[in-house]
């Protein structure tokens, strides 16, 4: 009996605390509020990426390779003369032609990526290459530490924004103060391509002279977030 007189006890006592720590973090979750801001800043582009690629059929896949090897050869060459404009060799691509489940040919394709912080001269490189090679696409964005500088600044106005947004909450809901849990930061923009506007379409392999693409910079969205968790102060 005596055994069953302690055991029933300590069952007695476990469940007088239990409840009474859910009753304490239930108070505290009630005066916990968790909120975001956004602060963000339409930023010049200053970064230009154009990519460009051969693209060649053969009846024998070493012609095809050949072709596209000279006229890539060729391509790396023009762009090593420009120092301002970066340059790599991009995918690569064989595959055959069927017809009537038999390969009458080969195609072939391989790209290449120009970037540039200089306008003028990518434009100027790319209409030379436009001579043998075709545009495949153009964008423009914020260099890197153009972004990371102007993402410094935004990062000290969204905390200036968060603590603001959370003297807004404790005056509302009638605190005296609040204690500040915890605050994320979250980086993010968007670049927006820019379309290469007056510039032809078409394959322009053919052509030995190829007027250069008209560019405009434009803008990129640089914003940054700031969420977090504060615990409001009643006493």
């Amino acid at each position: 009996m005596r055994k069953l007189w302690v055991v029933g006890l300590l069952f007695c006592t476990a469940a007088f605390v239990i409840p009474a720590v859910s009753l304490a973090d239930s108070e505290q979750a009630e005066d916990q509020v968790s909120f975001q801001v956004e602060v963000g800043r339409d930023v010049e582009n200053d970064l230009v990426t154009a990519i460009l690629n051969v693209t060649a059929e053969a009846l024998k896949p070493a012609k095809l390779a050949d072709t596209i090897n000279s006229t890539m050869t060729w391509a790396l060459e023009q762009t090593r003369a420009n120092q301002k404009v970066k340059s790599r060799s991009g995918a690569y691509q064989t595959y055959p032609v069927y017809e009537d489940k038999k390969i009458v040919r080969w195609r072939g394709r391989q790209e290449l990526q120009l970037e540039s912080q200089d306008v003028d001269q990518l434009s100027e490189l790319v209409g030379t290459l436009q001579s043998r090679l075709q545009m495949q696409s153009l964008q423009f964005s914020v260099s890197p530490d153009k972004r990371r500088q102007v993402e410094d600044t935004l990062i000290e106005q969204a905390l200036a924004a968060y603590q603001q947004r959370a003297e807004i909450i404790r005056k509302s809901l009638g605190a005296q103060g609040y204690k500040l849990l915890e605050v994320n930061i979250h980086t993010a923009g968007k670049d927006r391509p820019i379309p290469i506007v007056r510039a032809e379409a078409v394959s322009m392999m053919s052509r030995s002279n190829v007027s250069q693409p008209a560019m405009e910079q434009g803008t990129s969205r640089v914003n940054v977030q700031a969420s977090g968790k504060i615990r409001l102060l009643r006493d």
